[in-house]
């Protein structure tokens, strides 16, 4: 290909990149749980897509934010891809605490029993948010602590709000006590689960085949599980090295499932606000009254094209 078709093709690539890109909004969101039988306000970071017809909702790890590790890729690359994307704050054991231990005794027998009922209002609260803006379907992720979350969700929390698609978890681990422990729910959970670790990630790699088997013993047919090779002396479990760009390990397999389980499309109906619409003549049309946004579109791409092809034309 000549220096001047490879310009010619980037240059119409761009061009129908910015006729067809969807407008994008992003916004710190506050919640109330209370609706669906939840206790708390809490707040989450919105990444809307206009028309999407697809949301994804996702917890975080633990001591982090909806913005932290992995949850944060996630989302702004699912948001890029044509999703909606809501990234919540994880319910906290009553003590205050954060330890893992805390979340143990929360759950245990004549614990507290608030962070697993909270993470269900919440998640089904962060849904109906969604829907709010249109959306019709869900996926729910999470990563580490955020994949236990989003595992007893879709295995025990849906009540009535719109249908899960799927189930995203990074860093799963099936260890610890029900419903702490993956290996102990994903048995109950019917929708396609992707699966994604590091091998130096311990807990991760080493219950991978107890999370598998639990999930082949319910009713679920698709279960995706993949293990990234991780780079030495980097966080495995966060898969530091392995994400931040859409061409990047997390990103490629995480985009790729979503558009085999749930593409990406707009709701039916639905215009994107500043979107360009085919523009049909008036019958009565002739040639030289053309079309005015037509015209405008050749004329600035024709200026586009004039820096390309002088170069092709002058370059030695």
């Amino acid at each position: 290909m000549s220096h001047i078709t490879k310009h010619l093709f980037s240059l119409f690539a761009l061009s129908v990149l910015l006729i067809t890109a969807l407008p994008s909004h992003a916004a710190s969101i506050s919640l109330n749980s209370t609706a669906e039988n939840g206790s708390d306000l809490f707040t989450g970071e919105l990444l809307e897509t206009s028309c999407a017809k697809v949301g994804v909702v996702m917890y975080h790890g633990r001591g982090s934010t909806p913005t932290g590790p992995v949850v944060e890729e996630i989302r702004t690359s699912l948001n890029r891809a044509g999703y909606t994307t809501l990234s919540i704050d994880n319910p906290i054991p009553l003590d205050g605490q954060i330890l893992f231990s805390s979340y143990v005794t929360d759950s245990d027998v004549g614990g507290d029993d608030y962070v697993f009922p909270e993470t269900y209002a919440r998640m089904r609260t962060a849904i109906n948010h969604l829907q709010t803006l249109g959306v019709e379907e869900v996926v729910v992720a999470g990563f580490s602590l955020g994949s236990r979350l989003a595992t007893a969700h879709v295995a025990r929390g849906q009540m009535d709000e719109l249908p899960i698609l799927g189930l995203i978890g990074v860093g799963m681990y099936g260890t610890s006590i029900d419903p702490l422990n993956i290996s102990a729910t994903i048995d109950e959970v019917s929708v396609p689960v992707l699966d994604l670790y590091g091998d130096a990630d311990t807990n991760a790699a080493n219950t991978a085949a107890a999370r598998l088997a639990a999930y082949n013993t319910g009713a679920g047919l698709d279960y995706t599980q993949t293990e990234f090779i991780c780079i030495g002396g980097l966080n495995c479990h966060q898969l530091e090295g392995l994400k931040g760009d859409d061409s990047m390990m997390l990103e490629v397999n995480v985009n790729a499932w979503m558009q085999a389980v749930a593409p990406a499309s707009l709701v039916s109906g639905c215009t994107p606000p500043g979107a360009v619409l085919p523009v049909t003549p008036p019958p009565a049309a002739t040639p030289s009254s053309g079309s005015g946004a037509l015209n405008v579109y050749l004329t600035l791409l024709f200026l586009l094209l004039l820096p390309v092809l002088r170069a092709g034309l002058f370059d030695s």
